[in-house]
């Protein structure tokens, strides 16, 4: 427990999921799509959400890149509570998968995801 009553209430790996509670309601945790940090799909799949700004205009520089390239890329975008519950890792703002596994939750642009697929 740390100075403000939060407390880790569930961990994935490295990741901490910490919680502030009120009352006796049911203690928050990772889903377990979350616990894999895999997906089926190979090709280079982004999982995002407006958390940034910067996402709406990372997403179409992307999508150019991707495009002038000859290279498949998905989006996810995460726009419900739905959604975020169930995506496939713990960060529902900017996640990056190449060949089904997490590689990232750096927000990328063309230069970036570039390097990143080399």
């Amino acid at each position: 427990m740390n100075d403000f009553g939060f407390k880790v209430v569930d961990v994935i790996s490295d990741y901490e999921l910490l919680a502030l509670q009120f009352d006796d309601s049911e203690t928050p945790k990772f889903n377990e799509m979350a616990r894999t940090m895999k997906i089926d799909n190979q090709d280079f799949t982004i999982y995002y959400s407006n958390a940034c700004p910067y996402v709406e205009y990372e997403v179409k520089e992307l999508t150019e890149y991707a495009k002038e390239n000859n290279i498949k890329i998905n989006f996810i975008k995460i726009d419900s509570l739905e959604k975020a519950k169930n995506a496939p890792c713990v960060f529902n703002n900017w996640a990056n998968f190449y060949k089904g596994k997490f590689v990232s939750n750096t927000i990328l642009n063309a230069n970036s995801f570039k390097k990143l697929i080399k």
